[in-house]
C-alpha cells in the first residue's frame, strides 16, 4: 500500500485511487490580509498543476506579508517533499505547526512522511494529533488506516476506514483500502462489498477490480476473479498483476477450463514481454491443451527472454520427448537441472526421458537414479517404527500413492485392485494428488476405505501424515513420472515401502523395499540393476481392467481393403530409429502394406513432416504412412478397428498401449531387450497365452508380422477370439490378481514383523 504524490496531498479534493494512498484537506483560509488568501490559493492551484516553481515563488511572496504563514510553510514543505529533500520537508512541516498547532494538514503531511520512511510510532502520533484537532477529518481517518494497515493491524485499519466512510460514504479509496484490510483481516465477504462500493464510485479504478480478482481468487470463485480481472485488463493491460494472472491461469487449467486462461494470460504477455515466468505460463496453457506448435513457439520465445530460466528449459525439454525428440529433450532436462541441481521434479523428469534412450543399459539407469536420492534424500537417518505391532497376521494398512487415481494407465491397472481387496485383511488408503477428477476418480473415491486428497503437499509434511495414518505398506504408483510423491518415500512414512505399475524399473531409492514385478519383466539375475528388493508376482504384474465404453471389434480389414496396415499408437519418444530400420523392412517396396501411428504429437504438421522424413530415409513412401493425432480414448480404442497387426517399438514397450490392442483384436509383435521398459509386452503376451508374439531377435520379429500378413484368414480368426481370451486370462482376472498382490504384501509384512520388537 502506497502514498500519494505530495502535490495532491495539498488539495482536499485531490483523491487517489493507488491502494492506501494519503490525503490531505487544502491550506484551510489564513486571518491575514485578503492579498495572502489569494496568493495561497494560487499557489495551491500552481502545485497540483505540477507547476512547482511558480507555487514556491507565491508561497514567498506570502511570507514577505507574514513570514510564519502556516499555510506557506505548509506548501514549501509539499514542493520540498516532491523535490527529494524530505530533511527540508520536515523541518517546513514543522515550522508550520510551530506557527499554528491546530493545523491539521501540516500533521498529515508530517504522518506521511514519517510514513514514508518506515517510522509509523511517529506517524500514528501526528494522525492522531490531526485527529485530536477535528475528530470528523475525514482524511485524518483514512491516513490513520494507512499507517495502522502498515504496523500490520488490519482490523484496526479497517475501523479507520469505516470512521473516514461515516464522514465521507463517497471516498472511493477509503473503500478500496477498507477492501483490502478485511480481506487480509479474514473477511472475504465484507471485503467484496466493501471493493463493489469502490468501484460504484470509481468505475475507472483498475486497481480496485485487481483486488476483487485476489479476493474472489483465494476464496476459490474462479469466474469472479476471471470477470475481475478481465474488466482491470480493459481499463489498464499494462498493469496486470503477473503473479495472480500465473496463479489465475494454473487454476483454470486444473479445472478443465485451459481456453479461458489462454486470452488473459496471453494478454499479459503482451504487454510484458520480459516476465519469463509469464511467457512459460502461456506456453503450459498450451502444451496443456496439446496446441504443440503454439507451445514450442512460446517455448523458444521464452528462453530468448530468459534462456537459463531452469523452469522453462524443463517444460520444453518434457515436451520436445513427447514429440519424439527425446534427446534434445534430455539435452535442455540437463541444463535445467544444472541450474537448479536440487530441484528433484526436474530431476525426475529427466531420468524419465533418459529411460528412450535406447544405449543406456539396466546398469547406467542403476547408476543415474542412485544419483537422485544422493541429492534428494534428507541428510538424517529416516525414523523406524518400533510403534507398529509386529502380529505378522492382523489387519494391514495399505497406502496407495498416485496422481492418476483416474484415466491414466495406472487408473486402468489400479482399479480392479481396490475394487476387489479383502476388507477383512487390508484397509485401503488412496493418497491423491490428481489435479483434475473424472469418473474414474469418483470410483476410486467410492471405493477406497480412506481418501485422501493431498494436493501439493510432499516431502517431510506428507511423510509426516501418512505416518499417523498408521499405514503399514506403502505403495508408490508414479516412480520418477510427472508429480510423483518420492521426496515424501525418502522420509519412510511406512515400515514397509514399494513402487509398482507406474514406472519402468528401480527408483533408486533404498527406502523403497521392493519393486512388484513378475519373472517376465526381471527375471532371475537382473537383481543386481535395482536399488529395491524385487517381489515378483506369479501370473503378471499388473492386471487390466478395460473401460466398458471400448467399442466392439469389427472384422479385420486387410479383408476388405486389400492392404495389411501395421499400426503403433505409442507416444513418439518411444519411436527410435531401431524400430523405424525394422518396421521399413515390412513395408518397402510393398504398397500393398501401410503403417498407422497415432497419438497427440502428430497433430503437429512439423512433426509429421519428421516421421516422414524418417520413414523416407528407410525407403518408406510417404503414402504408406497414415500419421493420425489422438482423438479422445473412445476414438483411439476405435482406431484399431483399421489396424491388421500392431508393432510395438524396440527401445520402449507398450503397456496399456498393448493391453488396448489386444482387448481390441489386434495382435502385438515384440522384441524385449534387457531394460524394465522393454518388456512389458512380454509380460502381457505371455500372461494372454500368446507366447508365440514374442520374438528373440530382429529376423524373428520380422517373421512373425510376415507370417501374419502372409495368412489373413489365421489372422482374421485370431483377431475374433483375442478378447475374449484376455477375458479369460489373468490379465483380465483382477479379482485373482488382487489376490496374489494380497499374498506379496503379506509375505513384505511377515520379512518386516521378523525384525520388529515384540
Amino acid at each position: 500500500m502506497s502514498d500519494e504524490h505530495s502535490a495532491a496531498r495539498a488539495s482536499r479534493a485531490a483523491s487517489s485511487a493507488d491502494p492506501v494512498a494519503a490525503q490531505h484537506p487544502s491550506t484551510p483560509p489564513l486571518p491575514a490580509s485578503a492579498l495572502s488568501v489569494r496568493l495561497l490559493a494560487e499557489a495551491e492551484r500552481s502545485l497540483l498543476a505540477g507547476n512547482l516553481v511558480m507555487a514556491g515563488w507565491l508561497c514567498e511572496e506570502v511570507r514577505q506579508v507574514a513570514p510564519d504563514s502556516p499555510g506557506a510553510l505548509h506548501i514549501l514543505g509539499l514542493i520540498a517533499e516532491q523535490e527529494g529533500r524530505l530533511c527540508d520537508a520536515s523541518r517546513l512541516f514543522r515550522q508550520a505547526l510551530a506557527s499554528d498547532t491546530g493545523f491539521g494538514a501540516a500533521w498529515l503531511s508530517l504522518a506521511s512522511l514519517h510514513r514514508s520512511s518506515g517510522n509509523r510510532e511517529a506517524a500514528l502520533l501526528c494522525c492522531r494529533s490531526a485527529l485530536l484537532i477535528d475528530p470528523a477529518d475525514r482524511d485524518g481517518w483514512y491516513n490513520l488506516g494507512n499507517v495502522l494497515f502498515d504496523d500490520g493491524c488490519a482490523s484496526a485499519a479497517a475501523e479507520a476506514y469505516g470512521r473516514a466512510l461515516r464522514i465521507d460514504r463517497h471516498h472511493d479509496s477509503a473503500w478500496h483500502n477498507l477492501g483490502i484490510a478485511l480481506h487480509l483481516a479474514g473477511r472475504p465477504e465484507a471485503a467484496l462489498a466493501a471493493l463493489r462500493n469502490a468501484a460504484v464510485y470509481r468505475p475507472d479504478n483498475p486497481s480496485t477490480f485487481h483486488q476483487i480478482g485476489v479476493v474472489r481468487f483465494r476464496a476459490g470463485d474462479l469466474d469472479g476473479a476471471l470477470r475481475a480481472v478481465e474488466r482491470q485488463a480493459r481499463l489498464d493491460p499494462a498493469h496486470l498483476d503477473g503473479s495472480l494472472i500465473r496463479l489465475l491461469a494454473i487454476a483454470l487449467r486444473d479445472a478443465g477450463r485451459t481456453g479461458d486462461a489462454i486470452p488473459i494470460t496471453a494478454l499479459a504477455v503482451a504487454h510484458q514481454p520480459e516476465d519469463v515466468d509469464l511467457r512459460h505460463c502461456l506456453g503450459m496453457l498450451h502444451l496443456a491443451i496439446r496446441d504443440l506448435s503454439a507451445a514450442e513457439a512460446v517455448f523458444r520465445a521464452t528462453l530468448c527472454h530468459g534462456p537459463a530460466d531452469p523452469f522453462a528449459l524443463n517444460s520444453y525439454g518434457v515436451m520436445l520427448n513427447g514429440m519424439g525428440r527425446s534427446r534434445e529433450g534430455a539435452r535442455l532436462l540437463r541444463r535445467s537441472l544444472l541450474l537448479h541441481p536440487g530441484n528433484a521434479e526436474i530431476h525426475s523428469n529427466l531420468l524419465l526421458t533418459l529411460q528412450y534412450d535406447g544405449s543406456l543399459g539396466p546398469a547406467d539407469l542403476k547408476r543415474l537414479h542412485a544419483e537422485w536420492y544422493r541429492r534428494h534424500a534428507p541428510p538424517e537417518t529416516p525414523p523406524t517404527h518400533p510403534e507398529a505391532s509386529a502380529d505378522p497376521e492382523r489387519r494391514l494398512r495399505i497406502g496407495y500413492v498416485s496422481a492418476d487415481f483416474g484415466q491414466h494407465p495406472v487408473g486402468f491397472f489400479l482399479s480392479g485392485v481396490v475394487l476387489h481387496h479383502d476388507r477383512d485383511s487390508f484397509e485401503v488408503h488412496c493418497y491423491s494428488a490428481r489435479r483434475r477428477s473424472d469418473a474414474l476418480t469418483d470410483r476410486f473415491r467410492h471405493m477406497a476405505d480412506h481418501w485422501h486428497e493431498i494436493g501439493d503437499t510432499d516431502g517431510v509434511e506428507l511423510a509426516d501424515r501418512i505416518r499417523g495414518d498408521g499405514i503399514d505398506i506403502l505403495v508408490d504408483l508414479s516412480g520418477h513420472t510427472a508429480n510423483n510423491r518420492l521426496r515424501a518415500f525418502v522420509h519412510r512414512p511406512a515400515p514397509v515401502q514399494a513402487t509398482w505399475a507406474g514406472y519402468v524399473g528401480t527408483t533408486g531409492i533404498p527406502t523403497i523395499d521392493y519393486l512388484i514385478s513378475d519373472p517376465r519383466q526381471t527375471p532371475d539375475g537382473v537383481d543386481r540393476h535395482y536399488a529395491e528388493g524385487i517381489m515378483r508376482l506369479p501370473d503378471c504384474y499388473v492386471c487390466y481392467e478395460p473401460p466398458p465404453y471400448a467399442p466392439p471389434v469389427g472384422p479385420l480389414p486387410a479383408l476388405g481393403s486389400g492392404t495389411v496396415t501395421f499400426g503403433c499408437f505409442n507416444n513418439l519418444a518411444k519411436l527410435d530409429e531401431a524400430s523405424i530400420a525394422l518396421w521399413s523392412t515390412l513395408l518397402r517396396d510393398r504398397p500393398d502394406r501401410r503403417l498407422m501411428l497415432q497419438t497427440f504429437a502428430l497433430d503437429v504438421a512439423s512433426v509429421r513432416d519428421a516421421v516422414t522424413a524418417r520413414f523416407a530415409a528407410h525407403g518408406v513412401a510417404p503414402g504408406q504412412l497414415d500419421l493420425r493425432p489422438a482423438a479422445g480414448h473412445v476414438g483411439l480404442l476405435q482406431a484399431y478397428n483399421s489396424v491388421d497387426i500392431a508393432l510395438d517399438p524396440l527401445a520402449y514397450s507398450g503397456g496399456l498401449t498393448t493391453l488396448e490392442a489386444l482387448w481390441m483384436g489386434v495382435p502385438v509383435i515384440t522384441l524385449p531387450g534387457e531394460r524394465f521398459c522393454t518388456r512389458h509386452s512380454l509380460s502381457h503376451l505371455t500372461a494372454a497365452g500368446l507366447p508365440g508374439l514374442v520374438a528373440e531377435d530382429a529376423p524373428g520379429y520380422l517373421a512373425r508380422a510376415e507370417g501374419l500378413a502372409a495368412d489373413l484368414g489365421r489372422l482374421a480368426d485370431l483377431r475374433g477370439r483375442l478378447r475374449d481370451r484376455m477375458s479369460a486370462s489373468p490379465l483380465c482376472d483382477s479379482a485373482h490378481f488382487t489376490r496374489t498382490l494380497e499374498a506379496a504384501f503379506r509375505r513384505m509384512w511377515r520379512d518386516r514383523s521378523q525384525t520388529m520388537p515384540k
